[in-house]
């Protein structure tokens, strides 16, 4: 498998590329998280997932080709502005989605994968790949990349499933940008 990234090819090698791979768009946010974590705490998530997924994915033989195109930093997030956000509406979102994934039609790619890193995206990005998919005739799929690894057993369990800023997007900044998280980190809450 090959991989590239969106800003470093030229417009014919993305062309080539479109015919026979699949284009990436990773989608975060900029808004708080908490005292410990950084506003860009969804937008590094999701970049790391993608990154490691993409690591693990180029040991396979038969893998496909995949072009990365950058991070989309910024999100829907009207309900931390209280604290400090840089958000998107739902239409601004959802139009910049349908734009982007025009953009990649017309620029030669059939296949397209849009993975999410935050809550607050998760319905517009969805809505927007549906869209997508009546008008365009591409192979298109989304996800947040929390879902990928819930399992049935998992739904609705606050132990197992992710919050904003508690245990899990704590321990996955731990791991990928321990610098980035402050301290001291907050104990858990009792259930």
């Amino acid at each position: 498998m090959s991989q590239s990234r969106l800003t470093e090819l030229t417009w014919r090698e993305v062309r080539r590329a479109g015919e026979r791979g699949i284009a990436l768009l990773p989608i975060g946010s900029q808004e708080q998280h908490a005292g410990h974590l950084p506003m860009g705490t969804d937008t590094l998530l999701v970049e790391e997932v993608v990154d490691r997924a993409l690591a693990l994915l180029s040991r396979e033989a038969a893998a496909p080709e995949v072009v990365r195109l950058p991070a989309l930093p910024f999100g829907h997030s009207p309900h931390h502005l209280f604290a400090a956000a840089v958000s998107l509406s739902a239409a601004t979102l959802g139009a910049v989605l349908d734009d982007v994934l025009d953009s990649l039609v017309t620029s030669g790619h059939h296949r397209v994968m849009v993975v999410n890193g935050h809550g607050g995206n998760d319905e517009i990005m969805r809505l927007a790949v549906k869209r997508f998919a009546l008008r365009a005739r591409v192979t298109v799929a989304a996800c947040s990349y929390w879902t990928l690894t819930a399992g049935e057993d998992g739904a609705g369990r606050p132990d197992v499933t992710p919050g904003h800023a508690g245990w899990f997007e704590t321990s996955l900044m731990l791991a990928a940008h321990p610098r980035l998280v402050r301290t001291p980190v907050p104990a858990p809450s009792s259930p």
